[in-house]
């Protein structure tokens, strides 16, 4: 089990440098640090496959009987998949603008939030031109986990008020990656459940692990928010290919959910690319997709790397797709509490 996460990337010479627009970008999400361009390496597939590497994408894809053998190659779907994945590798900002798109009203929060000198009375206006949103915003915001007591908040200017603006920053950016990772269960029904539970534990053990360790647990909690926006991404190319497929294939073989987490790791990075986000963002990402011998990781990226690995453990556990000695096992090898992937954040 000491190999159950390890990524199979290799990393090739030629970087991918992000292109200029004329026009001023938008103000960064993360508080207080400086957006800049983070060049990220090409990759390729490793010779051998790690046979454990996805096997995170089965629990998604809900198929604990996958096709296993070395020898099993690609159904004619998985061959017809893999091309547009990898053509749309090829074409990030394309992706970020039409199939994960980052609406404007997060932007426009965090400008309002970073610049400082924000009333309540603006910053509840502002995220009131989204009428959807700001119902949401009042309904976590009563929700048992922000604990305000028996008095209810019916008000976004109240909730500014008694959460304060960086709460309320983290809140609806809460609600932006849920609503993003909602997916119609066509095919693969407990996809986006899964896939939004395993997000926001990362996020909050991102944060927890931030507040032990001195970094900003603000950055942290967004970045394990973001970081599997790839699976996303990649997951609706894979429905839609499979709308207009013959219905007697499906993505059920090993090799082809070792190629998705290969692409979704670095299509992650590129995505948060598109998006403008800050050139700390973006590496940490990118350090996901490879083991601490390849590079050397950030303070971000080692965290994000660790509250992955906490959040898939409990997970995997929960949902039986791994026993408690293997995750004794895993966590003994890879330095993590094996009580607390039991207990959860």
């Amino acid at each position: 089990m000491a190999s159950l996460f390890q990524r199979f990337l290799t990393v090739f010479g030629r970087s991918l440098r992000a292109k200029k627009t004329p026009n001023a970008p938008p103000k960064p999400i993360i508080n207080k640090v400086a957006t800049t361009t983070v060049s990220i390496p090409d990759v390729a597939v490793a010779d051998e496959i790690i046979d454990t590497s996805s096997l995170f994408y089965d629990l998604l894809f809900n198929n604990k009987y996958v096709v296993t053998e070395a020898s099993a190659g690609l159904n004619p779907l998985e061959k017809s998949i893999l091309l547009k994945v990898e053509a749309g590798v090829g074409r990030p900002e394309s992706i970020a603008l039409n199939v994960v798109r980052l609406p404007e009203v997060l932007h426009k929060v965090s400008a309002l939030i970073d610049r400082g000198d924000y009333t309540a009375e603006q910053l509840a206006a502002l995220i009131t031109q989204d009428p959807v949103l700001a119902a949401d915003v009042i309904k976590l915001v009563n929700s048992a986990g922000y604990q305000l007591g028996s008095l209810e908040v019916t008000s976004l200017q109240a909730a500014v008020v008694r959460l304060g603006g960086l709460q309320i920053k983290s809140i609806v950016l809460t609600i932006v990656m849920q609503n993003i990772t909602e997916i119609k269960p066509i095919y693969f029904k407990l996809f986006g459940q899964h896939l939004w539970q395993h997000s926001l534990t990362t996020a909050l053990w991102a944060k927890k692990l931030a507040k032990s360790r001195g970094e900003d647990p603000d950055l942290a909690y967004f970045l394990g928010l973001i970081h599997d926006v790839g699976k996303i991404a990649l997951f609706k190319l894979i429905v839609d290919e499979m709308n207009i497929s013959d219905p007697q294939f499906r993505p059920s073989s090993k090799l082809f959910r070792q190629m998705m987490t290969k692409h979704s790791l670095r299509l992650s990075a590129l995505i948060a690319q598109a998006w403008l986000l800050p050139g700390p963002v973006v590496k940490a990402l990118y350090e996901q997709s490879e083991s601490s011998a390849v590079l050397q990781h950030t303070g971000p990226g080692k965290l994000l790397v660790q509250a992955n690995l906490y959040s898939e453990i409990h997970l995997l556990l929960e949902q039986g797709y791994i026993s408690q000695l293997q995750a004794t096992e895993f966590c003994r090898d890879n330095q993590l509490d094996i009580q607390a992937c039991i207990a959860g954040v």
